[in-house]
């Protein structure tokens, strides 16, 4: 589940909130405190059903969108963007020009034709010293 963008991805895309979380910031429950007492005050408000996702009227996901929308105007939040690929901007070769090239996949050797050659890539005959 998507904790660090809740109200972006969960909340304004599908209208679902959660209601009743016990600890002051909704976080991974990884990155909690591994004190007892508000883990057990958790499982127990899950297990209650204190703790659980709602989902939102129209009216309620629009007043939320609106609301969203106004902290990002006003600086108070930014929107998250991925990160530029390092190739970004260069052509990457093709799935079947990756494989002819021998750059991909099987492991078998690849004659001038562009043809897999199979067969074993060990030599016919291993030389021992055992009698």
């Amino acid at each position: 589940m998507n904790y660090a963008r809740f109200e972006e991805e969960i909340v304004l895309r599908y209208g679902i909130i959660l209601e009743g979380w016990t600890y002051e910031k909704f976080v991974n429950p990884s990155e909690l405190s591994s004190s007892l007492p508000g883990l057990t005050k958790l499982h127990d408000a899950l297990k209650s059903g204190e703790c659980r996702f709602v989902k939102l009227s129209a009216d309620e996901r629009k007043a939320r969108m609106e609301k969203y929308q106004e902290k990002l105007s006003s600086g108070e939040i930014q929107q998250f963007q991925r990160k530029r690929r390092c190739d970004a901007g260069v052509r990457r070769e093709g799935y079947k020009k990756a494989k002819i090239d021998g750059k991909f996949g099987s492991g078998n050797d690849v004659n001038d034709s562009g043809e897999e050659e199979v067969g074993p890539k060990s030599t016919e005959f291993v030389d021992s010293d055992r009698d």
